[in-house]
């Protein structure tokens, strides 16, 4: 038997859980390939059981994400799958919204769950965890998916109920795609003093949103306001509303 967890990480949170999780099916002598879904090659449906994992904008997970899946995976075939969230909120109905769509095309969803992490989203929204905070978060999170990959293996259902709020969260997640296609066009300008023209930030755009010119970047209207840009630019060469920005960065010693 051999799994396969298939993941979008923006700033290292979901790629985080999708390494513990695999290491613990690796404890079990379960092998897991992870395959990050933004890379978009080289992949094969040729998996006995699947892990999909993403972050969650505003309640759900990114459409890029969950079309990503249903256009390389068009038959379940009774497999089993665990479905997970990444977020700084303890409760998001992503994994069940995106279960039922999974259950439909033929997987057996059979774990579902939120996994807090640490807030990445601060230049918006909450506030920065604190280096202790985001070291308690981390160690519940390992715990967490620990538990997981035992209720799976031991075939133990672990389903969400989320009928309730999926009533708000799905007009809730409308709104926040209409905001978020300008948010880096309103929000963000490029420092082109420091930046390299590495073009990293174009290369790892999800929705391919960025252009690098040579004095200039440019932003189209397809952002989903990841933010993966900002954080992973190597010389932190972008501001946020003119001011220069705290980059999200996980433990060296996590990776």
């Amino acid at each position: 038997m051999k799994g396969c967890i298939l993941y979008f990480s923006a700033t290292g949170n979901t790629e985080y859980v999708a390494r513990a999780i695999k290491d613990e099916f690796a404890n079990n002598n379960i092998p897991c390939d992870m395959y990050e879904v933004s890379k978009n090659s080289g992949f094969e449906d040729k998996y006995d059981f699947y892990v999909f994992g993403a972050p969650i904008y505003a309640e759900m997970f990114p459409p890029f994400y969950t079309e990503w899946v249903k256009k390389h995976i068009t038959k379940g075939n009774g497999r089993k799958c665990i479905v997970f969230s990444t977020q700084a909120n303890t409760i998001a109905c992503g994994p069940s919204t995106f279960a039922k769509e999974l259950n439909k095309i033929g997987f057996e969803v059979v774990i579902e769950d939120n996994v807090l992490m640490p807030n990445n989203y601060y230049l918006v929204m909450f506030r920065k965890f604190t280096e202790q905070q985001v070291n308690d978060t981390l160690k519940k999170s390992k715990d967490l998916a620990r538990t997981l990959v035992d209720r799976f293996i031991k075939h133990e259902n672990q389903l969400i109920n989320a009928k309730a709020r999926e009533i708000w969260a799905k007009p809730v997640f409308k709104l926040f795609l209409l905001w978020s296609r300008k948010w880096a066009k309103k929000s963000l300008v490029a420092d082109m003093g420091k930046c390299t023209r590495c073009g990293l930030c174009q290369k790892q755009c999800p929705v391919n949103n960025i252009k690098v010119n040579k004095d200039s970047i440019t932003f189209f209207e397809n952002c989903v306001s990841c933010q993966r840009c900002v954080h992973k630019c190597p010389a932190n060469a972008f501001l946020y509303k003119d001011k220069v920005i705290d980059q999200y960065k996980l433990p060296k010693e996590v990776f």
